[in-house]
C-alpha cells in the first residue's frame, strides 16, 4: 500500500527535522569538546608558570639566605683568628668580588651557551663553600670557602634572572620584583638561619656545615624547573652565537654604563652598611650579637618590603608618565639620612626605612639594564647591575675597615660611605634621559 502524499511531506518534514537536530547536536558536541580542551590547555598553562615562579622564587631564597652569614659569623671570626675590621672588610670584599664581580663573565658564558649546567652548579658550589667554613682551621681556609660561595652566587644570579624575566613580558617588572623578593626574604631570615647554627659564646663553627642542606634545597628547586615545559625560554636561545666583542658593544650603551656607575655609588654605601653593622652594633654601642642578628634581619626585611614597591611602581612606569629616574632619584634621596640617622641615633626604625627606600629602585634598574639590549645579552645587562655593580662597590669595604681602624671610630666612617648614593642622585639629575 502506497503512502499519500500529504503523508509523505510530513515524513520528509520529520526527515529534514532530524537531520538538522542531528547537525546541530554534532556542532554543540564539537564546541564543548574544544571548549574543554581549551581549559584544560589553560589551567596547565596556568600550573606550570605558578611552578615555574614557585622554582625560581624559592631557589632564590635558599640561594640568598647565607647572604647575612659573613656579618654574623664576623664577630666570632675576629675572636678566633684575631683580626681586625681591615681583615673584616678583605673578607667581604672577596666574598662579594667572587659573588658580585664575576657575574658578567658567568652571565656571558650563560647567553653563549645557554647551558642550564651553570646555574644547577651554583646551590653547589654554595653548599660546599658553607660546608668547609665550619670546619676552617685557619683564616686561608675560610677564604678558600668564601670563594667558593661566591662562585655560587655568580653562578645563580645571572641565569635565574633572565629565566624569570622571560617567563612575561606584559608584567616583567612585577615578576623580577618578586624574584628579588624571594632574595630580600631570604636575605631577611639569613641572620636568624645563621644563629641556629653558632653562638657567640663558643668560637666552634661545626654546626655551620649542617646548613649546608638548605643550598642543596634550591638545587631541587632548579632541577624542578627545568622539568616542566616552557616554550617562551626556548627564546632565549641565540639564533646566532654573538662574539665577545660584539656583547661588550651592546652592554657598552650610554643607558646601561649610567645605570651601572648609579648601582655601583649605592652598593658602596649599603654593602659597607651590611659588612661593619655587626661590629658597629656589638663593639661600638656593646649590644650582643643576637641583637645584631635582629638588626640585620630588620636591614633585610626593608629590603624585602622595598623591592616589592619598587617592582610595583616600576610596572606603573610603563603605563603612566612617572619617568624612571624619579624613582631612581627618590630612593636615594630619601635612604641616605635615614641610614646615618640610624648610625647617630641607634634607631632600628630609620635603619628599615633605609633599606626600604635603598630596595625601591632594584627591579627598576634591572628592569632597564635588561630593555636596553638585545634579548641575546640580557643575562649579560643583568649580571651588570645585579653583580658587576655590586663587586665593584665592594673595593670600599676594606677601605672603609682601615679608616675605621685608623681613627677608631667606625659610626663616622660609616657615615661617610653612607653619603655616597647621593653622588648617585646627582648622576641621575644631570645624565640619565627620561627613558634609560
Amino acid at each position: 500500500m502506497q503512502s499519500s502524499p500529504p503523508q509523505i511531506e510530513n515524513e520528509l518534514i520529520e526527515a529534514r527535522e532530524l537531520i538538522k537536530l542531528n547537525i546541530i547536536s554534532g556542532v554543540e558536541l564539537q564546541d564543548s569538546t574544544s571548549s574543554s580542551a581549551q581549559s584544560t590547555s589553560l589551567k596547565r598553562a596556568l600550573l606550570h608558570n605558578l611552578a615555574s615562579l614557585s622554582c625560581l622564587i624559592g631557589s632564590h631564597l635558599f640561594v640568598d639566605i647565607y647572604n647575612s652569614l659573613l656579618p654574623i659569623i664576623s664577630p666570632i671570626l675576629v675572636l678566633k683568628f684575631s683580626l681586625g675590621l681591615t681583615d673584616i672588610g678583605f673578607l667581604s670584599a672577596l666574598l662579594s668580588f667572587t659573588g658580585a664581580f664575576m657575574q658578567p663573565i658567568y652571565g656571558y658564558l650563560s647567553d653563549r651557551f645557554n647551558s642550564k649546567n651553570l646555574v644547577l652548579l651554583a646551590p653547589i658550589m654554595l653548599a660546599l663553600g658553607v660546608f668547609g667554613i665550619g670546619f676552617s682551621t685557619n683564616i686561608l681556609t675560610v677564604c678558600l670557602c668564601l670563594c667558593l660561595m661566591g662562585t655560587g652566587f655568580s653562578l645563580f644570579h645571572p641565569k635565574a634572572t633572565a629565566l624569570m624575566g622571560s617567563l612575561s613580558t606584559q608584567y616583567k617588572s612585577s615578576f623580577l620584583s618578586l624574584f628579588v623578593a624571594g632574595g630580600s626574604l631570604g636575605s631577611s631570615l639569613s641572620p636568624i638561619f645563621i644563629l641556629l647554627f653558632v653562638s657567640e659564646k663558643s668560637q666552634n663553627l661545626s654546626n655551620l656545615s649542617w646548613s649546608a642542606i638548605v643550598a642543596l634545597i634550591a638545587f631541587v628547586l632548579l632541577f624542578v624547573f627545568y622539568r616542566i615545559p616552557h616554550p617562551e625560554i626556548s627564546n632565549l636561545k641565540p639564533k646566532i652565537h654573538l662574539p665577545l666583542k660584539q656583547v661588550i658593544s651592546l652592554c657598552l650603551n650610554r643607558d646601561l654604563v649610567l645605570l651601572t656607575t648609579i648601582v655601583t655609588l649605592r652598593s658602596m654605601s649599603i654593602l659597607s652598611l651590611i659588612a661593619f653593622v655587626s661590629s658597629l652594633i656589638t663593639h661600638s654601642w656593646g649590644w650582643s650579637l643576637v641583637l645584631a642578628g635582629y638588626a640585620a634581619a630588620i636591614l633585610n626585611v626593608g629590603s624585602l618590603i622595598g623591592g616589592l614597591f619598587g617592582g610595583f611602581v616600576a610596572d606603573r612606569t610603563n603605563h603612566t608618565k612617572i619617568e624612571p629616574k624619579f624613582v631612581l632619584l627618590t630612593s636615594f634621596v630619601l635612604s641616605v639620612p635615614c641610614l646615618m640617622l640610624f648610625v647617630i641615633n641607634h634607631s632600628l626604625v630609620f635603619l628599615a626605612l633605609g633599606a626600604f627606600f635603598s630596595a625601591w629602585s632594584n627591579s627598576i634598574c634591572v628592569s632597564l639594564s635588561q630593555k636596553s639590549v638585545p634579548k641575546e645579552v640580557q643575562s649579560t645587562a643583568s649580571s651588570l647591575t645585579m653583580g658587576f655593580a655590586w663587586g665593584v662597590g665592594a673595593l670600599i669595604i676594606p677601605l672603609i675597615g682601615f679608616i675605621a681602624d685608623k681613627t677608631d671610630n667606625l659610626g663616622h666612617t660609616l657615615l661617610f660611605a653612607l653619603s655616597l648614593p647621593l653622588l648617585g642622585a646627582a648622576f641621575c639629575c644631570l645624565f640619565l634621559g627620561k627613558k634609560a
